[in-house]
């Protein structure tokens, strides 16, 4: 009598064990929120980087591209050979899935107190780091009434840049 009783609650206790360790069920940690979010990718992992290492990369690039404190960049649309000095990274920085990551920030036009520029820069993942991938004049300055202001040649609509008219 014994044996048909134990022997079935030992067997279902037995059979019960994968299910019971599934190497991922549910969350990935039972009541907290999920470490990595989204869906799992077979064989690799892009890296995931935060807003400091973002900020990190692209003012490594900006101190490697500076010679003699000054950042050097061709302007398409005037022709014109920029020569600007670092002023800032404005918060935040922002991923754009496909396209990387990117953050505006402010240089200031060598000579012209407040005259300034913003280039947004691009940074995507190589081997396991943050490269800068392309760099675009947002706004540009001029003058209203008297004033520095920056005026905008593209702005995002659904995630990608449109120009401005």
């Amino acid at each position: 009598m014994i044996k048909k009783i134990l022997l079935p609650a030992v067997m279902s206790a037995f059979l019960a064990l994968p299910v019971l360790a599934g190497e991922h069920p549910g969350k990935e940690h039972a009541g907290k929120p999920a470490e990595h979010p989204g869906e799992e990718h077979a064989g690799t992992t892009a890296p995931v980087f935060t807003a400091a290492q973002i900020k990190q990369a692209m003012k490594a690039h900006i101190d490697a591209v500076t010679k003699n404190g000054v950042f050097a960049i061709h302007d398409p649309k005037t022709h014109q050979d920029l020569k600007l000095k670092f002023v800032k990274i404005h918060d935040p920085v922002r991923e754009i899935k496909g396209k990387g990551y990117f953050a505006c920030t402010d240089f200031e036009v060598i000579g012209e107190t407040g005259k300034l520029y913003d280039l947004d820069f691009w940074l995507n993942p190589k081997e396991g780091k943050l490269a800068v991938t392309d760099t675009k004049i947002h706004k540009e300055p001029q003058q209203v009434g008297g004033q520095w202001v920056k005026t905008a040649r593209y702005t995002f609509v659904n995630d990608k840049p449109v120009e401005v008219k």
